[in-house]
């Protein structure tokens, strides 16, 4: 390559005329450019991909925490149930009869214990004061 030689005359600066061996400026700046676009493009491509197996993931996860807590649901319902089930048994009228006779000691009071009240509706108001 020859060396850009540069000649100052009355403030002007002149250069040589490029011989047509040598590549002008123009065509490396263009194919630089249409590399960085090129790369650039495919940068932007990447990204956006990566964005939606995010997205794609983020659904996934959502899936199965929402079917862990379906099962969850569904197990604390049939809880539920058994619970409700446990309480009507333990509140029937025969079971607290059999506790109240055997474990306490109580029997049914007879017909001279047994004193029947009759009350007026003005009574009845007049015990709620």
């Amino acid at each position: 390559m020859q060396q850009v030689r540069q000649v100052v005359t009355a403030g002007r600066i002149a250069l040589p005329k490029q011989s047509a061996r040598e590549p002008f400026s123009k065509p490396v700046q263009g194919k630089r450019l249409k590399k960085v676009k090129l790369l650039f493009v495919v940068m932007t491509c990447f990204l956006l991909s990566l964005v939606v197996v995010a997205q794609y993931s983020s659904v996934v996860i959502m899936n199965y925490r929402l079917s862990g807590a379906r099962n969850e649901l569904e197990s604390i319902n049939e809880n539920i149930k058994e619970l409700e089930l446990e309480a009507a048994q333990l509140g029937s009228i025969g079971r607290i009869e059999a506790i109240a006779r055997e474990e306490l000691g109580m029997i049914e009071p007879s017909v001279d214990q047994i004193n029947i009240i009759a009350a007026s509706s003005g009574e009845l108001a007049r015990m709620g004061e």
